[in-house]
């Protein structure tokens, strides 16, 4: 028996072992006896918990190696956010609608139990299985054919917009029915590590050449999606005060289309996976976020009570421009390829306007009769949808990378150097210190830890990884790289008069002069960018 199989097998071990845990769990319960399951949901529990292990186990024993372990890697993905939606029952039971394991009948909170311990044990022999699957080495199992790259990845966005939004709708008011983005911290950053995990298998699934790894991932996925989706169908079905909602049905959706047979096309010579069809397809999904966010500036980010009018959203005026410059890079990516580094740093702008636009808006929400609006769901499909559409510019860029061949020089002069390392230590202080300064007005910073602090952070370490790759690429690739980070910054600094109404006598803050120092900064590395010399010239 060779390494590979024997480390294979020892994750596969480890993941049947953690989903045995996770299906014994909600046997014994996961909180005390003073909140039981709203129904018997064990029967369901269980082997939903052991299906997608299951498939992985069977195509090991049919000796194909990696497919199963590209099985393993795909269930691991979702187990993070899996085990915080749960840790979240550990830390306050009442935030947490999970009627398949509780259902409160008062007040008072319940204890967590041995279940609970078991199922959170489970998720991470599970991810801890897919970290041992994922470096264990292995050859192609083969699979000559060609994904359908847009079908596949967009099944795994449908699913992940189904795994943002509530499971089930409630008239018991022990039962907190919300969507993930507006649920308790845990639930909230499990919800989304769930929907980037469906997305993700989606797209990477579908851009792997080798069609076994990609069967196998497609089958384990299909089948965590169907044990996310079925228990809040059941409960909706089932239990008194519930009922169906439209988010399961999607992740239902993305399951079906995960799980059915591809018809592969034969290859052509002319034409190798991803390639120019990746670059139109991360175009399209650019084009797809930017219209979502320009939706989400424009629908009402809350739901008043009837008689009141909406205010003023200026939080989500940002989003325009974000979008516009999205959209605009997209379009030039479809003609260009040579845009894409500009439109991959470029895409960080659409989460950091919509963290400001959803902080707002939650904040709202936290008086009882406001509710999300539509912009606020149009707002978080735009983040998802820009970080698949990330993801695919990454592996166009690795496609392109292969093709040519070509390595920049090994010595970087110093003039687009030096402007380059001013330039990040210049977007240093414009994304931690404020745009806007007023008496009456607190601005998000990007230590606060607020939902639009991630979105500057997010934003910081996108452009400083730009300025760290850009002298290492070659001249034309670096300058795009460069030209995105100024464009980023641009962004930022328009932030100030977009808002600057939403605070009495508003001055311009520190962040503004240095985004506007930065983006200057940023653009002159990028022509002096232009001006080295590769060997691939």
């Amino acid at each position: 028996m060779s390494p590979a199989t024997t480390r294979l097998r020892a994750a596969l071990a480890t993941s049947v072992a953690g989903a045995l845990l996770t299906a014994l769990g909600p046997v014994l319960r996961v909180v005390d006896p003073s909140a039981p399951p709203a129904f018997t949901a064990w029967p369901l529990l269980a082997p939903l918990a052991l299906a997608p292990v299951a498939a992985a186990a069977l195509l090991l024993s049919r000796g194909r190696t990696s497919a199963a372990a590209a099985a393993l890697v795909a269930i691991g993905a979702f187990a993070p956010g899996a085990a915080l939606r749960d840790l979240q029952l550990a830390v306050a039971p009442t935030g947490a609608a999970r009627p398949e394991l509780f259902r409160q009948t008062s007040l008072t909170a319940p204890t967590p139990t041995t279940g609970l311990w078991l199922l959170l044990a489970g998720h991470a022999l599970i991810l801890v299985a897919a970290l041992l699957a994922a470096t264990a080495p292995g050859e192609p199992d083969g699979g000559a054919g060609r994904p359908r790259f847009g079908r596949t990845a967009t099944a795994g966005v449908i699913a992940a917009v189904g795994l943002l939004m509530a499971p089930f709708t409630a008239t018991d008011a022990l039962i907190p029915v919300r969507g993930a983005l507006d649920s308790p911290a845990l639930v909230m950053a499990g919800g989304a590590l769930l929907a980037a995990a469906a997305a993700l298998v989606g797209v990477v699934a579908a851009s792997a050449a080798d069609a076994e790894r990609r069967r196998g991932a497609l089958l384990s996925g299909a089948a965590v999606l169907l044990g996310l989706a079925l228990p809040p169908v059941a409960a909706g079905l089932l239990v008194d005060g519930l009922g169906l909602a439209a988010g399961p049905f999607l992740v239902l959706v993305g399951a079906v289309v995960f799980a059915w047979p591809e018809t592969e096309r034969p290859d052509r010579a002319v034409e190798l996976p991803g390639g120019r069809r990746l670059h139109r397809v991360a175009a399209g999904l650019g084009l797809l976020a930017a219209a979502a966010a320009a939706a989400g500036a424009a629908a009402p980010q809350l739901t008043l009570p009837e008689g009141l009018a909406q205010p003023n959203d200026y939080a989500a005026r940002p989003l325009w421009p974000a979008a516009a410059l999205v959209a605009a890079l997209a379009l030039a990516l479809l003609a260009r390829t040579a845009v894409r580094p500009a439109f991959a740093v470029a895409l960080v702008v659409l989460p950091m306007t919509a963290a400001g636009a959803l902080d707002a808006a939650f904040a709202a929400t936290r008086v009882q009769s406001v509710q999300p609006g539509p912009g606020v769901w149009f707002t978080a499909l735009s983040v998802l949808v820009a970080a698949v559409a990330a993801v695919a510019a990454a592996v166009a860029g690795s496609v392109e990378r292969d093709e040519d061949g070509a390595a920049p020089q090994g010595r970087v002069p110093l003039p687009p150097l030096a402007a380059t390392l001013i330039a990040a230590l210049l977007a240093v202080g414009a994304f931690v210190l404020p745009v806007l300064r007023a008496a009456d007005f607190v601005a998000i910073g990007a230590l606060d830890l607020r939902i639009g602090s991630w979105g500057l952070l997010l934003a910081l370490a996108t452009v400083l990884a730009a300025a760290a790759v850009a002298p290492r690429a070659r001249p034309g690739r670096g300058a795009a790289v460069l030209l995105g980070a100024a464009l980023v910054l641009a962004v930022r600094a328009l932030e100030y008069p977009l808002t600057a109404a939403r605070a009495q006598d508003a001055t311009p803050g520190p962040g503004l002069w240095l985004a506007l120092a930065g983006a200057l900064a940023f653009t002159a590395a990028c022509a002096l960018n232009t001006t080295r010399r590769t060997t691939s010239r």
